[in-house]
C-alpha cells in the first residue's frame, strides 16, 4: 500500500503528461480516485482478491490518445481543451469498459489464453522500453514526456544534479528487484531518491535539483470539469477522426485489461486456492473501469504484484471469497485516504525520484531472454562446430528458439517504434502465424518397415525369417495430429516419396484427433491412388463407430466406398499385411491344411522314437472362434501346441490383444514348469486345432526319459529367448517414444525388431 499511491499518481502524471506541467497534480489526483473507484466495484461485483490500478501499458495508451486528440481539438482556451480532452478520454476509458463487459458476457475471455508466451514476452519487454524512454526526460530533469520519450536534449542542457537523483532511484529500484529485498523495489527506489535529494539541497542550496511533484489538487472526480458544460470549437468537429482514435484506444485498452485480468486470476486463484468464473470476473472488472472512467479518466487493471502482496501469497486454510472482498475494498478506502492525504505526501516528491524509479521498472520489465537467447545459442553453434564454451547450452530444438526469440523481438520494436496499439495486432497476427506452423508440422511421426516392425502374432521359425528378408515391402506409417488441407498433403507427398517395392502400407491413426473435409478428402484419394496401383493402404485405429472414419467414408464415391480398408488396430493391421506377405512368398500356401506334430517348434530335433512318444502323449482339441483354451487364474495343467488357426492372449478387461499365435508355436510353456497358475486368457480368434501334452508327461519324462525332456526344455527355452529377443525391441521403442532414453533406443529397436506396443507376454500363460 505504501508503494501503490506513489506509483499510481506516477502512472497518472505519465498518462496526462501532454496536458503539461500544470495539470500534473490533478492528473495524480484522477489516477488515484480512478483506482478507488475500480477496486471498489470490482470487488464487490467479482470474486475479490484482485488489486488494481493504472498500469504502465495503459498510462502510455492513455498519453498516446491525448497526443492525437490535441490537435483536432482546440479551441484556443485551455481550461475548456482540458475539459473536452478529459471527456474524450473518458469515453474511450468507458467504451474499453463496454467491451470489457461485452467479453466477459459472450464468454471471451478464454480466447486472450492462447496469446502465446513470446508474444505476452515481447509485449511486456516492448511495453517496458516505452515506460523508461517516456521516463527518462522526467528522471533528467528535462520534463514530462509523452509515449515514446520524445526527442532527447542537448547534453549541456542536462542537470547533472537531478540526473544523479533519478540514476540512485533506478538504480536502487532495479537492485531491490534484482535482489527481492524485503521493502518493495518502488518504495526502496524512492526513499534513496528523495534522501538523496534532501541531501543535496542542504549541501548545495544553489543547485539545480528537478521540481517537486507539488501537491496535487483535491479532485472529486473528472465530472467537475464538465458541470458548466463543454464548449466546442468553432468550425467542422472531427468526429470520424475521433471515433477512429477512441475506438482503436477502447480496443486496445480492453484488450490488455483482459488479459491482465485473466492472468492475474489464474496466478492469484491459484496461489489462494480460491476458484472463480474468469468471464464474470471479466465484466467485474469492467463495470470496474466504467467506475473509473467517470472518476478518474483513467483505465485500470489488475496486478498479480500488488494482489499478492496485500493478500498474501499462501493457500488460507478455509479461503472465502467474502474476506477477499473487504480485503479490497478496506484497500481502496485507504487509497482514498491517500488521496486525500497526497496533498502533503507527494508535494516533496522530486519529479526526478518519480520518473527514476519508473526507469528502473521499465528496464526490468524486459525480459533479459531478449538478450541472452542469441548469445546461448551462439554458443549452442560453437560447441557444434568443435569450439569450447562453457556453461549448458538450450535444451530446445534450435530453430524453435530462434523463432520465438524473433517473434518476442519483432513485438518488443512494434511496440516501441509503433506504439502498443499497433504492437498488440502485430503480436495477435504472430499468435495466429505461431499456431498454423503448429499445426503444419509433419504429421508422420514415425516410418517403420515390416522387417524391423513385427505385428504381435507369434510365428514359427520359417515365417519370421521369411518376414526379415521381405518385410521392406511393408510400411507402418504412424501419424500425429490434425489431419487438413496442409498436413494430408505432405502426408501424400511422404505416400509418394515410399519406395517403388512397397506393396502395403498401414496408416496407424490413432494420434490423429481431428481430421476436416479437404484432409479427408486426401486421405480418400491416396485410398483410390494405391489401389490404382494395384497395392493396399490399410488404416488402422478408427472403428466404425468413429466419427473420424464416418467423415472419409462420407467423402468417398458409394461405388469405391466398400475398397476402404480398416482395422480397429494396427497391429491387426499389421498382421493382415504380414498374411498377405507370406501368402504371396508361397510361405503358407493358400487353404493350407493343418500342421503335422513334427513341424512344430516343440519336436525341432527329435528322432523318431521320441517324436512318437511326443505324439502318444499329446491329445487332439479342436475349439471354435471365440471359445477359451483357458482363463486367467487357472492352474497350469497342460502345454499347448497350435497346429491350425490363431489364439490370441488378452488380459481380463482389456481390449487390446498381448500377443497372437500362428500355427507351429507353443503356450502355457511358464505356467506348467513353474507350477502356477495362468497369468493370461487365450481365446481361439480362428478355428482352431491343437494337441494338448499334460504336465505330468513332462514331469515323467524328467525322471524317466531325461534326454527327450532335455531337447524339449531346450526347444521351449528357444521360443522364449525369441519372443525376450522382440520384447526388448518393443522396450526400446516405447522408451525411445517417451523420451526416457537417448535415440540410440531406436537403433536398438530397428536392429531387433519392434511392435505396435511393449509386450506384457514373454511366453507365460
Amino acid at each position: 500500500m505504501l508503494t501503490h499511491a506513489p506509483e499510481n499518481a506516477a502512472y497518472g502524471l505519465m498518462a496526462f503528461a501532454p496536458l503539461g506541467v500544470a495539470f500534473g497534480p490533478l492528473a495524480m489526483s484522477l489516477a488515484l480516485l480512478a483506482a478507488v473507484a475500480a477496486n471498489a466495484v470490482a470487488s464487490a461485483l467479482g470474486g475479490g482478491h484482485l488489486v488494481g490500478g493504472p498500469r504502465a501499458a495503459l498510462a502510455l495508451l492513455t498519453a498516446a490518445l491525448i497526443q492525437s486528440l490535441l490537435p483536432l481539438w482546440q479551441s484556443g482556451q485551455a481550461a475548456t481543451d482540458t475539459a473536452l480532452i478529459l471527456a474524450l478520454v473518458a469515453a474511450g476509458v468507458a467504451l474499453a469498459g463496454l467491451l470489457q463487459v461485452g467479453y466477459g458476457l459472450l464468454r471471451l475471455g478464454s480466447l486472450v489464453k492462447y496469446m502465446p508466451y513470446p508474444v505476452r514476452l515481447g509485449l511486456t519487454s516492448g511495453i517496458g522500453l516505452l515506460l523508461a524512454l517516456s521516463a527518462w526526460p522526467l528522471m533528467t530533469g528535462v520534463g514530462l514526456a509523452g509515449p515514446g520519450g520524445g526527442a532527447a536534449p542537448a547534453l549541456p542542457h542536462w542537470q547533472p544534479w537531478t540526473l544523479a537523483v533519478g540514476a540512485l532511484a533506478a538504480g536502487v529500484t532495479g537492485l531491490a528487484a534484482w535482489r527481492r529485498w524485503p521493502v518493495p523495489a518502488l518504495l526502496a527506489g524512492l526513499l534513496a531518491g528523495v534522501a538523496l535529494h534532501g541531501l543535496l539541497h542542504w549541501w548545495q542550496p544553489a543547485a539545480a535539483l528537478g521540481a517537486l511533484a507539488g501537491a496535487p489538487r483535491l479532485s472529486w472526480g473528472a465530472a467537475q470539469f464538465w458541470q458548466g458544460g463543454l464548449a466546442l470549437p468553432a468550425g467542422p468537429l472531427p468526429w470520424l477522426a475521433t471515433g477512429e482514435l477512441l475506438l482503436g484506444y477502447a480496443l486496445t485498452v480492453s484488450a490488455l485489461a483482459s488479459l491482465d485480468t485473466l492472468l492475474a486470476t489464474s496466478l492469484v486463484d491459484g496461489q489462494r486456492r480460491v476458484w472463480r468464473d474468469a468471464d464474470r470476473e471479466l465484466v467485474a472488472q469492467g463495470l470496474g473501469q466504467l467506475a473509473g472512467s467517470v472518476v478518474g479518466a483513467q483505465p485500470s487493471s489488475p496486478s498479480v504484484p500488488r494482489s499478492l502482496s496485500l493478500l498474501g501469497d499462501a493457500a488460507p486454510a478455509a479461503p472465502r471469497a467474502a474476506s477477499g472482498r473487504l480485503l479490497v475494498l478496506a484497500y481502496a478506502v485507504l487509497m482514498l485516504g491517500a488521496a486525500l492525504a497526497a496533498p502533503w505526501v507527494l508535494a516533496f516528491l522530486p519529479l526526478s525520484a518519480l520518473g527514476g524509479v519508473l526507469f528502473g521498472q521499465g528496464l526490468a520489465m524486459v525480459s533479459p531472454a531478449l538478450l541472452s537467447t542469441p548469445w546461448r545459442l551462439g554458443r549452442q553453434a560453437l560447441r557444434r562446430r568443435g569450439v569450447a564454451a562453457p556453461g549448458p547450452g538450450p535444451t530446445a530444438p534450435r530453430a524453435l528458439l530462434w523463432g520465438h526469440w524473433l517473434v518476442a523481438l519483432a513485438v518488443a520494436l512494434a511496440a516501441l517504434l509503433l506504439g502498443v496499439g499497433p504492437a498488440l495486432l502485430i503480436g495477435a497476427a504472430l499468435a495466429v502465424l505461431l499456431f498454423v506452423r503448429a499445426n503444419l508440422r509433419d504429421v508422420v511421426r514415425g516410418v517403420w518397415r515390416g522387417n524391423e516392425r513385427h505385428s504381435l502374432k507369434v510365428r514359427p521359425a520359417a515365417h519370421t525369417q521369411a518376414l526379415r528378408a521381405h518385410g521392406a515391402r511393408i510400411a507402418l506409417l504412424e501419424l500425429e495430429g490434425p489431419l487438413f488441407f496442409g498436413t494430408a498433403d505432405a502426408l501424400r507427398t511422404r505416400l509418394h516419396g515410399l519406395s517403388l517395392d512397397t506393396e502395403r502400407v498401414v496408416l496407424d491413426l490413432r494420434s490423429v484427433h481431428e481430421v476436416d473435409v479437404t484432409g479427408a478428402r486426401i486421405l480418400y484419394e491416396c485410398t483410390q491412388d494405391w489401389a490404382a496401383a494395384g497395392k493396399r493402404l490399410i488404416l488402422a485405429e478408427w472403428d466404425a463407430t468413429d466419427p473420424r472414419r464416418q467423415a472419409l467414408q462420407a467423402v468417398a464415391d458409394a461405388r469405391t466406398r466398400a475398397s476402404l480398408h480398416f482395422e480397429e488396430q494396427a497391429d491387426r493391421a499389421l498382421e493382415r499385411a504380414e498374411d498377405e506377405l507370406l501368402a504371396q512368398l508361397g510361405t503358407v500356401p493358400a487353404g493350407a491344411s493343418a500342421l503335422q506334430l513334427q513341424a512344430t517348434a516343440l519336436a525341432r530335433g527329435l528322432d523318431a522314437e521320441e517324436l512318437a512318444c511326443l505324439q502318444a502323449a499329446t491329445t487332439e482339441v479342436r475349439f471354435r472362434q471365440g471359445e477359451w483354451l483357458f482363463r486367467r487364474g487357472e492352474a497350469g495343467d497342460a502345454i499347448y501346441l497350435s497346429l491350425a488357426g490363431d489364439i490370441g492372449l488378452h488380459v481380463p478387461g482389456g481390449t487390446r490383444r498381448l500377443a497372437s499365435l500362428a500355427p507351429g508355436v507353443s503356450l502355457g510353456e511358464i505356467a506348467v514348469l513353474g507350477q502356477g497358475q495362468r497369468t493370461v486368457d487365450a481365446v481361439a480368434e480362428t478355428e482352431v486345432i491343437a494337441l494338448r501334452l499334460p504336465a505330468a508327461a513332462l514331469l515323467q519324462w524328467q525322471a524317466e526319459q531325461p534326454q527327450l525332456a532335455a531337447k524339449l526344455l531346450h526347444n521351449i527355452a528357444l521360443q522364449l529367448a525369441d519372443r525376450l529377443h522382440l520384447l526388448t525391441g518393443d522396450l526400446a521403442l516405447w522408451m525411445a517414444r517417451a523420451g526416457a532414453v537417448p535415440s540410440a533406443a531406436r537403433g536398438l529397436r530397428a536392429a531387433e525388431g519392434a511392435a505396435d506396443e511393449p509386450r506384457a507376454w514373454t511366453g507365460e500363460a
